[in-house]
């Protein structure tokens, strides 16, 4: 992935856009096809303008229990795989966030990576909020003879895709939205750890997952499809988010049962990605009566 200094060094005029790209969903996809279009019509190169640290971490955000969707290397990754070459990664520090819309325009844009073009997103903006000069950005940008070009939203069922919309999704277990909008099914990765054996009891021993980035978003509490990949490997499976009532197990977890499976993967790292949502968390009477919804929760997700 070419840094600042290298894109600067090679001196080739660029169409860029700017953002975090948090999930790289529909909506970012569409911008990014259209950056590749418009540059190849204006014989300019495609360049993705993004951040190392997402701005709402580094401005305090997580004392609001802000999450991701994406972590760095999934980001980049989902950015690859659409084909994206050209990829300036910018450190975002508490300097950077003290530039406003016209500072970073002029700084980073054109006087680092020689943007000719700049398409934004249909609620795309950046620079300090408190000194907010992004209404300027038209003028510096005719004075700097930048194109500005303007993207449309992408809709899915009357909303806008945004990462926001999605994590409002997961947030309220409407896996099925979140994975529309993304385009692909939301996923988590981690470590498997010792449990609390509670699954093996029941004849459905499960594998406790430890995020690998505890900032990850994950859906609410509730009982889910998943696919499991380990070691390149895929198998269905059911997961529990969440505490565990029926034994007055209070700590959340989550745990997952792979279906048709048997072996020891302590300490493997596992991908879990979610396909559909079952039913909520609750507390039953009996383990009898909760080995019975088990199994009709492993039946459906078999099929």
């Amino acid at each position: 992935m070419p840094d600042i200094s290298k894109i600067a060094e090679n001196n080739q005029p660029t169409i860029a856009t700017v953002g975090m790209f948090d999930g790289v969903h529909l909506g970012h996809r569409q911008i990014v096809r259209r950056l590749v279009q418009e540059g190849k019509t204006r014989g300019l190169e495609p360049l993705v303008v993004t951040f190392s640290v997402h701005p709402r971490i580094v401005l305090g955000a997580e004392s609001d229990d802000f999450r991701l969707l994406s972590t760095r290397s999934e980001r980049m990754s989902l950015l690859k795989e659409m084909g994206v070459t050209n990829i300036a990664e910018i450190s975002f520090t508490p300097e950077t966030a003290r530039l406003s819309a016209c500072q970073f325009l002029q700084t980073y844009l054109h006087d680092q990576l020689h943007t000719k073009a700049l398409l934004l997103g249909y609620d795309n903006m950046f620079g300090n909020k408190q000194h907010n000069d992004f209404d300027q950005l038209p003028l510096l940008a005719s004075d700097l003879d930048i194109e500005l070009l303007n993207d449309s939203a992408v809709l899915y069922d009357g909303l806008a895709v945004s990462s926001t919309q999605i994590r409002r999704a997961l947030a309220s277990g409407n896996i099925a939205l979140a994975n529309a909008m993304l385009g692909y099914s939301y996923a988590v990765s981690g470590k498997v750890v010792p449990g609390r054996g509670v699954g093996h009891t029941l004849g459905f021993p499960t594998a406790n997952v430890s995020l690998t980035d505890p900032r990850k978003a994950l859906p609410a509490d509730g009982v889910y499809v998943v696919e499991a990949s380990v070691a390149g490997s895929h198998y269905r499976g059911m997961a529990n988010i969440g505490a565990c009532p029926t034994f007055g197990i209070e700590n959340a977890s989550i745990e997952v049962n792979l279906l048709d499976f048997e072996g020891n993967i302590y300490d493997r790292e596992i991908t879990l990605a979610f396909m559909r949502r079952l039913r909520d968390v609750r507390h039953f009477d009996s383990s009898q009566e909760l080995m019975c919804q088990l199994e009709i929760d492993r039946k459906e997700a078999l099929q």
